[in-house]
């Protein structure tokens, strides 16, 4: 059975890669017609969505289903951490992201970075305990 934690990742993943399509649309709206040179401001921002929301969170969300899993109740472990690892760096990413690109406060962006890194951790310490454990 598909997880709810994985739906969910897969869910916002495609949020973030609605968004970073429709700012990838400006861009090449913006090189055919030219309206501001500064509209190209917006080019990291565009790829720190795709990459950092739309494909980590594609990935985690499909690792999080299709690892081997536990012979227990809990088939995929710790649920408060998979939700854990959901809100943090999710929470994380964003932050970052307004910081970064809308307001400038170093210190929310430095909260972010560690918010995605804590939740980047969690998933490899879930993914590695089921692919340690299926050889046991």
């Amino acid at each position: 059975m598909f997880p709810i934690q994985s739906v969910w990742f897969i869910r916002i993943a495609l949020i973030y890669l609605m968004i970073g399509s429709s700012i990838g649309v400006v861009l090449m709206l913006n090189k055919a017609f030219v309206f501001s040179p500064e509209i190209w401001r917006l080019l990291p921002l565009h790829y720190s969505i795709l990459i950092w929301g739309f494909f980590l969170q594609l990935i985690m969300g499909t690792a999080y289903w299709m690892f081997p899993k536990f012979l227990s109740e809990h088939p995929r472990g710790s649920i408060w951490q998979v939700w854990f690892l959901f809100y943090s760096y999710n929470l994380g990413l964003i932050l970052y992201l307004i910081t970064k690109f809308i307001l400038p406060f170093e210190s929310l962006a430095l909260l972010g970075k560690f918010l995605i890194f804590l939740g980047l951790i969690t998933f490899m310490k879930l993914a590695w305990e089921r692919v340690i454990s299926y050889n046991k």
